[in-house]
């Protein structure tokens, strides 16, 4: 019976221990979905816009399309635009069928494929355009951010 009763006080003390810690220091899907919630308009369109943000970032486009209708859609528009896989895709094969690239070419492949996964692929990306342009710092962060 002892034992029992000790069992339920420690689970008892980690409920609130959980409990406590994830109302003082929420992650980042908590703290949008309580701003979300609220009642203050400018802190539930922010909190809104910061789930969405966190769905696409995730990959999870269906879940994220049911809460566009509450957003602006310029702004829902152009992330999809530069951030959406088959619009990513589009953007390669565009720029792989461009003859005579230039390194912002190459830049522009590399942040694409980076964003599609394909790190390997935007490694050679980053390595022609450093070919292309050598002095350019930029390629160099690119390059060491990708690995």
């Amino acid at each position: 019976m002892k034992s029992k009763l000790s069992i339920i006080i420690i689970l008892s003390i980690l409920i609130g221990i959980n409990f406590y810690f994830s109302q003082t220091f929420p992650d980042k899907y908590t703290q949008a979905k309580i701003n979300f919630s609220s009642l203050v308009g400018s802190t539930s369109y922010l909190g809104r816009l910061d789930f969405w943000h966190l769905l696409v970032q995730n990959n999870d486009w269906q879940n994220a399309s049911l809460l566009e209708s509450g957003l602006n859609q310029e702004q829902v528009i152009d992330y999809k635009l530069a951030h959406q896989p088959q619009e990513l895709q589009k953007k390669i094969d565009q720029i792989e069928t461009t003859s005579n690239k230039t390194a912002d070419d190459y830049i522009k492949l590399a942040q694409a494929q980076t964003l599609l996964g394909l790190n390997s692929q935007a490694v050679e990306s980053i390595k022609k355009a450093h070919q292309l342009d050598p002095i350019r710092s930029d390629i160099d962060r690119l390059f060491y951010s990708t690995k």
